[in-house]
């Protein structure tokens, strides 16, 4: 009797562990999933499982012991005196998504690293000065203008060209925007003592006579002439192929405008 005393009270004591265990595991998650459901917060990975419970009626181990863990952290809130890229961020109320991310990532984790802050504060920057340019037509006859290297491979890789279009006779302005104007030009005929095509100074007899250095003429596709005779007719073969070029679309950073006479200084000053 004894013997089936103990067996029978070893039973009953594993029995009422196993009990408790169970009911303790219980009551956590039913905790658990009442906080996900009747959460209000911000958190992205909250929000999510909400989503999911509401689909699938439970969640799952992992899931819970996340959301557990999640809800029990410090709660994070968004302070006024943050870092100003930060706020900007934070605050965006655009249409990027990534820099939509990048806010709630932050609101989840309470930070972001050196390059997601750089990254969502030039998206942002991008966006503003795209929405604060101003579409124009406006003519500029008589203006030249001497564009950067990196300018100039940007057309030359649009226009499918053999060099770099550097020298430029501005036909119109057509659009101003924070950090840059975009121009509509042709590649300059006017005479002077520099390159037509790379603005480099000139040197020698026969470039001074056709205001081309013997490598752009080449690039250009313009046979070069070999006796001062041909300069005028070297002079006809290259207003021939500035046409045949034709009329050229380009940025250039308001920074890389050094000087800029006439009706230009007035553009710059719209903005």
């Amino acid at each position: 009797m004894k013997k089936l005393q103990k067996s029978f009270w070893g039973i009953d004591k594993s029995c009422i562990f196993v009990v408790l265990k169970t009911t303790t595991t219980m009551n956590n998650t039913t905790t658990t999933i009442d906080k996900v459901r009747n959460y209000q917060g911000d958190n992205s990975f909250i929000l999510n499982l909400k989503e999911s419970l509401k689909k699938w009626g439970k969640l799952t181990e992992k899931q819970l012991s996340a959301a557990e863990k999640c809800l029990n952290g410090p709660v994070k809130t968004v302070s006024e005196n943050l870092d100003p890229n930060v706020k900007m961020i934070v605050d965006y109320k655009g249409e990027s998504t990534f820099v939509k991310d990048l806010g709630e990532k932050f609101k989840k984790w309470g930070t972001l690293t050196t390059k997601q802050i750089e990254a969502g504060v030039k998206a942002i920057q991008k966006e503003n000065d795209r929405n604060a340019t101003m579409e124009m037509s406006m003519m500029t006859p008589g203006q030249t203008i001497l564009v950067g290297r990196s300018i100039g491979q940007k057309m030359k890789e649009t226009y499918n060209l053999e060099f770099n279009p550097t020298l430029l006779d501005i036909t119109k302005v057509l659009a101003v925007s924070p950090k840059a104007v975009k121009f509509a030009g042709k590649m300059t005929i006017k005479r002077g003592k520099v390159c037509m095509c790379c603005g480099r100074t000139l040197t020698d007899e026969f470039s001074m006579l056709t205001n081309m250095g013997k490598t752009c003429s080449t690039n250009m596709r313009i046979p070069y002439i070999t006796d001062r005779s041909q300069a005028e007719q070297y002079r006809e073969a290259y207003l021939k192929r500035v046409d045949e070029i034709g009329e050229m679309e380009f940025w250039v950073p308001r920074k890389q405008i050094k000087e800029w006479n006439g009706k230009g200084k007035y553009v710059l000053r719209m903005m």
